[in-house]
């Protein structure tokens, strides 16, 4: 018997929505029927993504979410584009690597600017609406660094761990307002955002694109990397009624890439 995951009708809004894990979302939930309010920071990506996904059940809401009042505007978008939130995937966010003792200030900055409190002003902008529906659900793109942290990836892993903490403490806040909150921990993805980051610290190290692909996959059983839309199947059932009793987890998808017990 299949899965229902009950997604017909809900209305759901992806950040980081035109590419990488957030399109990949996206696609599964507009393939089961959600309505959904996409957000980036430019409009022709967002037109264009929205034109390639040919459903009518799309609103656009474009929004640099390192900007405090950013964030509102998208989940005033989603009420008055669709009247209810229901569902909110935070994808938006990347941050750079490099040698600990290079890295200037304003990386570590910008990382928590936009990957860290892009989210958690996400999470504050939609709660009001989940709670008065006494229903919701979000799910967070994390990382596995925020639980095993890389070296040459600190920067993304001091966030990602900031934001694993927040998901379990707000899980326990809004759990009685009938809101889940969990994350994905994606390993190594291949994905725009990921491959650029390899082209960083290989320009960063010196190394070979190829030695640096290897160095994230070698301790991998499988020994490759993921695949965008095996990922995004786990955030939208996270974010389906079939995860009903899940919340507070943070979910690792890496390929067995983790050394450390679940």
């Amino acid at each position: 018997m299949p899965i229902d995951l009950k997604l017909e009708g809900k209305v759901a809004i992806v950040t980081g929505g035109t590419r990488g894990l957030g399109a990949a979302s996206a696609r599964l939930l507009a393939a089961d029927g959600a309505r959904l309010v996409l957000s980036d920071r430019d409009l022709g990506d967002l037109e264009a993504f929205a034109k390639e996904l040919g459903s009518p059940d799309v609103a656009l809401a474009p929004a640099d979410l390192t900007e405090p009042t950013a964030a509102i505007n998208v989940a005033a978008r989603a009420e008055e584009a669709f009247g209810r939130i229901d569902i909110l995937i935070n994808c938006a966010g990347a941050s750079q690597g490099g040698i600990f003792w290079d890295i200037p200030d304003q990386v570590w900055e910008d990382s928590f600017a936009l990957k860290f409190m892009g989210t958690i002003r996400m999470m504050r902008a939609v709660l009001p609406a989940m709670r008065r529906q006494r229903y919701g659900r979000i799910v967070t793109v994390v990382g596995d660094t925020g639980k095993q942290p890389r070296p040459r990836l600190l920067p993304g892993a001091a966030a990602n761990a900031a934001l694993l903490a927040v998901t379990k403490g707000l899980a326990d806040e809004v759990g009685p307002d009938g809101i889940s909150v969990n994350a994905v921990n994606p390993g190594p993805t291949r994905t725009e955002r990921v491959t650029t980051l390899f082209a960083n610290l290989s320009a960063s190290t010196g190394k070979p694109l190829a030695e640096i692909e290897e160095e994230f996959t070698a301790d991998s059983p499988f020994g490759t990397m993921g695949d965008p839309e095996d990922v995004a199947r786990m955030i939208v059932l996270l974010a389906s009624d079939a995860a009903n009793n899940i919340t507070g987890s943070s979910i690792t998808t890496d390929g067995g890439r983790s050394r450390a017990l679940p």
